[in-house]
């Protein structure tokens, strides 16, 4: 029994002290600057993975789980159009556009909503339009809009996931937009 113990107790000090050598190890390799800080590299799959997987943990901690108070009627549509086509639209790209020059400048690349809707909840959505994310270029925008223009922009991108007749700047049915209508926050 005495082995034993003896044997658990030195397994546990040898994993804590190869867990620390590592620790060190990680910290003296991004210190010494070793990890390539340029945006127009592609990051390496390590990065790639666990830079989301720590975005999805921090979401789950801080954004405090809130439903969406505004409903998608056509008038809070086009006005979320309006404001996507004034805050987002430079970087996440216009209804009419496939791609920004500004999503290969950031790092990471920012979402092209109108090609591939967020799948984030509409808390989420809420919180990283106003808090920002760091170490990326998306901007907090609590001191350009008020709470009730963040969820109105949630509102219009949650019902980018589900175009129909209300959806400014969408073809009804289809994830594809219609000429210029969502950046000038017309509608079809």
């Amino acid at each position: 029994m005495r082995k034993f113990v003896f044997g658990v107790l030195a397994g546990l000090a040898l994993a804590i002290v190869v867990a620390a050598v590592m620790g060190m190890g990680a910290l003296m390799f991004v210190e010494q600057g070793y990890v390539d800080p340029r945006a127009d590299i592609s990051p390496p799959a390590f990065e790639k993975k666990r830079a989301m997987e720590a975005l999805d943990a921090a979401l789950d901690r801080y954004a405090p789980k809130r439903k969406d108070p505004i409903q998608p009627t056509a008038s809070s549509l086009s006005q979320g159009a309006k404001l996507y086509g004034k805050y987002c639209a430079k970087c996440h790209a216009a209804m009419d556009s496939s791609e920004t020059a500004w999503r290969v400048r950031l790092y990471p690349p920012a979402p092209q909503f109108p090609k591939a809707p967020t799948d984030m909840e509409e808390f989420e959505n809420f919180y990283v339009i106003k808090h920002g994310v760091r170490w990326t270029g998306m901007p907090a925008w609590s001191g350009e809009l008020n709470d009730e223009e963040i969820w109105t922009l949630v509102t219009y991108l949650n019902q980018m996931k589900k175009p129909g007749p209300l959806m400014p700047g969408m073809d009804p049915g289809r994830n594809q937009s219609t000429p210029g209508a969502a950046a000038k926050g017309g509608t079809k």
